[in-house]
């Protein structure tokens, strides 16, 4: 149990996974961390608005999915002069678009590192809950660096005389 600390496992119960492995599983609720009894995984206020979560979930996924494959483009279409023009015109003339430093804690079977067919690189997977690999992404997002990033591009003006 390396790794997990005493007072998680004092309030964790080992069950059977149907595969025959050991989970470990909090009995508290799911969203505030209440203690709860056996075998409940909200207590009784979230308990009544599990299904809007969900629902919330469902129209999300795909608004989300739309908007972050258009970010990607979007910053994949910016020429490095272009950034480079940007970056000017702030005060500190920061190095644009920010290297992203994401941090991922996954189990060691669940990483995955191949040498890349380009020398030098790597190709890594990594198998995670969806949650937190989001949660990731959106702290990296609301570092100060992509904040600047964000207003100076909203505002700019001028960017398309740079060839």
């Amino acid at each position: 149990m390396a790794g997990v600390s005493p007072f998680v496992l004092e309030r964790c119960v080992m069950h059977r996974h149907e595969k025959g492995t050991n989970v470990y599983r909090d009995d508290t609720c799911a969203v505030c961390g209440e203690s709860l009894p056996p075998d409940h995984f909200y207590c009784r206020e979230h308990g009544a608005s599990v299904d809007d979560r969900l629902h919330e979930i469902g129209n999300l996924v795909p608004r989300v999915t739309t908007e972050l494959s258009r970010l990607a483009m979007l910053l994949d279409q910016v020429a490095g002069e272009t950034w480079d023009y940007l970056a000017e015109q702030q005060s500190d003339d920061p190095e644009w678009p920010p290297a992203s430093a994401v941090a991922l804690r996954a189990d060691a079977d669940d990483i995955e590192v191949d040498v890349d067919s380009e020398p030098g690189f790597v190709t890594v997977r990594v198998a995670l809950p969806l949650s937190d690999l989001l949660a990731e992404v959106a702290r990296d997002l609301q570092r100060p660096e992509w904040q600047k990033v964000g207003q100076a591009t909203a505002a700019v003006h001028g960017a398309n005389a740079t060839h």
